[in-house]
């Protein structure tokens, strides 16, 4: 940057080649100057004997540092694929997981169709960018696309439009569909909050079972809703449940 530059620039002959000797004494992958200045005599000799790469760039050098940080962050974060439908409902980024033809993609579809948006479909890959944020993204291969048993693979942006997708989104959530077990005792006052872990960071996960007759987009949508309003800290379980002790212990 300027300042650098200008400090060498300030120096004898001799005392600049030893302060660069000094620098590229490091195991250094490249040098970056920015602000498009002009490149010092000395130190272009010394990156061309130690083949050291010698780059030049027009951007600010606070602006650089931003987002040269923002793409080694992103490049070098911790990744994994899941199986799974990644939408984005109500701005919450939901990530449906459940047994192949349990009806994921279907789900989504009805979702879309009624305003929201697709990011994934089938192959979800998950990125960690911080400890308690994962981003999640579709795979090249099938970006915009779904597939629908009986239809096979679907263009939703051009069936859809441009604002039917979206390209990544952070998973805010998890629902896993399941089919309807009678035997099974399920959560109907949502109280306890449960998680999954996805790269080391927890997620909020629900589990929605699933019979004919229910309408699942619809379920979702207010899963994402409740969501917005945990977050606000309106939790609907718990005033309920306090409501309902208090009515109890004033009959009895």
């Amino acid at each position: 940057g300027r300042t650098e530059l200008a400090y060498l620039g300030e120096q004898t002959a001799e005392t600049r080649k030893v302060r660069l000797r000094q620098l590229l004494f490091f195991n250094i992958p490249c040098i970056i100057i920015t602000d498009d200045l002009l490149v010092l005599d000395e130190l272009l000799e010394l990156c061309d004997q130690k083949k050291i790469p010698l780059l030049r760039t027009p951007a600010r050098t606070g602006e650089f540092i931003y987002q040269l940080s923002r793409y080694l962050h992103n490049r070098f974060a911790p990744r994994k694929s899941v199986h799974g439908v990644f939408v984005e409902v109500y701005g919450v980024g939901i990530l449906i997981m459940g047994s192949s033809g349990i009806g994921k993609s279907e789900c989504a579809l009805e979702l879309i169709k009624r305003g929201h948006r697709l990011v994934a479909d089938d192959a979800v890959q998950l990125m960690k960018i911080s400890d308690t944020k994962v981003v999640g993204s579709p795979d090249e291969m099938i970006r915009h696309h779904m597939e629908i048993r009986g239809l096979g693979i679907i263009d939703i942006r051009s069936l859809f439009g441009i604002a039917a997708t979206a390209d990544e989104k952070p998973v805010d959530m998890v629902i896993n569909l399941e089919k309807w077990d009678d035997q099974k005792e399920y959560d109907r006052l949502g109280i306890f909050q449960r998680t999954v872990k996805f790269l080391k960071v927890e997620v909020p996960s629900t589990t929605i079972p699933v019979r004919e007759g229910r309408n699942l987009a619809v379920v979702i949508e207010t899963a994402a809703m409740n969501f917005y309003l945990r977050r606000m800290g309106v939790l609907s379980a718990e005033k309920f449940s306090k409501q309902l002790r208090a009515k109890m212990s004033g009959d009895f």
